[in-house]
This record gives C-alpha cells, structure tokens and sequence, in this order.
C-alpha cells in the first residue's frame, strides 16, 4: 500500500522532468504486465468460479441465478438514478468539451499474445463446470481445477501483486504526461466534482448499508478494502485488484466460499461506478455537441441494453465505454464525433469509475451475505412451521 502511493505521488511530481523515451520505456512494461494479466484472466475466472461453486452443493444454481438477479436489478437501478441526476445537475451546469492532447505516448512494443478465452465465456465454463461438479462430485473434476485456481494464484500473489507498483507507474506517467488526468478537470471543475462526488456519496450509503448502519463496523469494512480501491484507481483494472479484493471480502464476510464466488463472477459486470458515471457523461456530450436530450423511453432502453452489455465487460481499463459504444448510438443517437468524445472522456474518469466498481463490489459482497441469510433463516422457518 505504502509502495503504491508512492508511486502515485511520485508520477505526479515527476512526469514533467522526465524525457518521453523513459516515459515509453516504463509504459511499455505496463503495457506489457497488462497483457500477461489479461491472458490470465480467462483462466483466473474459470478456476476461481468453478472451484466456489464445487464447494457449494445443492446450492450452485440458486446461488448463481439469485447472484445474476440482484446484480441486473442493482446495474438498472443505477442507471435510472444516474440519469435522474444527471438531468438535475445539467439543469445548472454547462459543460465543455475536453482539449485535444498534443502528445500521444505509446509503447515501444506489445506482446501481442493471444486471447484463450473471452472472459464471458470463461466465466460460463467456470459456472457450468463448478455447478455440474457440485451436483455430481467427480475427484478428477476437482483436482484439476483445483490445480489451475492454486497457479493462477501463485502468479497473482507471487509475481503480478508484487509487480504492481511498476504496473501503476508506467499508465500513471502516460495520463500525467499526455495531460489527461488535468486538462479535462481544468475546464469542467464543478461538473466533474458534482458528477464524482455524488458517485462517492451514493458508495457510502452503500458502505453504510454493509454495515447495517453502524460506523465502528463501516469503519472497518472500507479500513479493510481500502488496498483494493486504491490498486483499482491506479491501475483502472477490476483485474488487478482482484486478489485483493478477495482478500477484504474473505475478512469482511469471514466466509472464504462466499467471497471467492462472489467477487469473480460481479467483478466484470456488477460495476457501480460505470452505471452511474457513464449515463451522466452521455448526458453531458449531448449538452456539449447540442444533442437533444433523450426520452424516458429511449434512456430506458438504453439502461436495458447497457446492462446486458455488463456481462460482455472484460475488467479492463476502458472495457466498459467500448462495449457500450452500440448502444449509445443505438438508443441515444452518437455520432463518430460524439463517440470519439465520450470514449476520451471516459479515458479520464476511468480511475474513480474503476475504483468504485472495485469499492462497491467489496460492499455488495456483504450486503449479498445479509440478503442470503435472511432468505435461508426464512426458508428455515417456513419449514419448521
């Protein structure tokens, strides 16, 4: 923890003294750990979700189904309320477009390796093999994936999470660099902390609701998932923060299953901070390029499609506003212009959009263990009675 911020603090001092070969060397090796890492993730899903859900007899298909459920109800939720406030904030506030950056960093090379598996499919895999394997229990089954969640373990916690500090430095000086993380915010002051403010806001009511509204154990909650948001904001990866993720919902639920079901299947598509930062941006490009605002009916379509395309998210920086590009366009009616507009934008809210899906991913862990027990403590009592 004490490394990342020191790296965070370092690239903001320093990017403007270093000469644009160093800043290309060090994203280089970023890129190049980002790569390793999403040729990891396939592999990192299916195992994580299979071996939870073996764990889980006579449960899997509840479970997931009744996960699946509150997760589209919750994104869709967040989309209506995002757009409710988006509507109240823009009814004072007039945005303006984002400056063209004069310098554009690259790296020296990429590695270019191939994708195994979508990570929708990866995760499909993981559930269909982790529930038939929890119906009907096969040693084979199990120790195979057991074998594959224990090295992609390994490399998580033995190579990547070590790794991590250079990882968030090379896209740290790229965004410091290219004027990204200031030349926005510069122009849009009020309108960004109005709009990521409210994010914030609405993420401790849910910290609050985790907590069943007592500070001393909200206090803990956010104490313990604090790595995970910050590791979340300076990578801009659902990905990377993972392991530690993991690690605060295991501590914050005390119930290991649990967490390692949870936490893998909602990391690519339960992403709060998407779901209320993204309609609000939209609503904020038609303003600037004088769009006409959409209907009800079309902004509900839009939350429609936009949720669905959540399950098609790849946990990468920037994954979300590619998908959801189509729908934008579908529904909201962007053109190329306004496309390439949002998709630059998105560029610089990525990090708190990222580190609030990571911090309410933390929270809806607990709040989901709450909703299970109530259920089952009812379940019971309907059958004793």
């Amino acid at each position: 923890m004490i490394q990342l911020l020191a790296v965070i603090a370092a690239a903001s001092v320093c990017y403007s003294n270093l000469e644009s070969e160093t800043v290309r060397f060090f994203l280089t090796i970023s890129v190049c750990l980002r790569e390793l890492l999403v040729f990891v993730l396939p592999f990192l899903l299916f195992s994580f979700v299979a071996v939870a859900l073996s764990a889980i007899p006579k449960e899997g298909m509840f479970f997931v189904v009744g996960l699946m459920a509150v997760v589209s109800a919750s994104n869709f939720i967040n989309i209506l309320i995002s757009g409710g406030v988006g509507f109240f904030i823009l009814s004072g506030v007039e945005p303006r477009p984002m400056p063209e950056s004069r310098l554009i960093f690259s790296p020296f090379f990429e590695l270019n390796l191939p994708i195994v598996a979508e990570t929708v499919h990866a995760l499909f895999a993981g559930v269909v093999v982790g529930f038939l394997n929890s119906l009907y229990p096969n040693r084979y089954v199990s120790a195979v994936i057991r074998l594959l969640h224990d090295f992609v373990l390994k490399f998580m916690k033995k190579f990547f999470v070590p790794l991590l500090p250079v990882f968030v430095g090379g896209f740290l000086l790229k965004l410091f660099s290219e004027g990204k993380m200031t030349g926005f915010v510069e122009q849009n002051t009020k309108i960004c902390i109005m709009m990521c403010g409210f994010l914030w806001c609405y993420l401790t009511l849910w910290l609050l609701a985790s907590a069943s509204f007592k500070l001393p154990r909200a206090i803990e909650i956010f104490k313990t998932t604090f790595p995970a948001i910050v590791t979340a904001f300076s990578t801009m990866s659902s990905a990377a923060a993972l392991p530690l993720s993991l690690a605060a919902a295991e501590k914050n639920t005390r119930d290991k299953v649990l967490a390692d079901a949870v936490m893998p299947l909602t990391m690519n598509f339960h992403m709060v901070g998407d779901t209320i930062l993204v309609p609000i941006m939209a609503l904020i490009v038609m303003l600037a390029f004088n769009h006409p605002l959409p209907s009800l009916l079309n902004f509900v379509m839009f939350g429609v499609f936009f949720v669905l395309n959540k399950f098609a998210g790849g946990g990468v920086p920037s994954g979300t506003i590619m998908v959801t590009v189509p729908v934008l366009k579908e529904y909201l009616g962007f053109d190329d212009t306004m496309t390439a507009f949002i998709i630059a934008f998105y560029g610089i809210i990525d990090p708190i959009a990222t580190s609030g899906n990571v911090a309410a991913n933390n929270f809806f862990v607990v709040i989901f263990q709450k909703i299970r027990n109530s259920v089952k403590n009812k379940f019971c009592s309907w059958k004793t009675a």
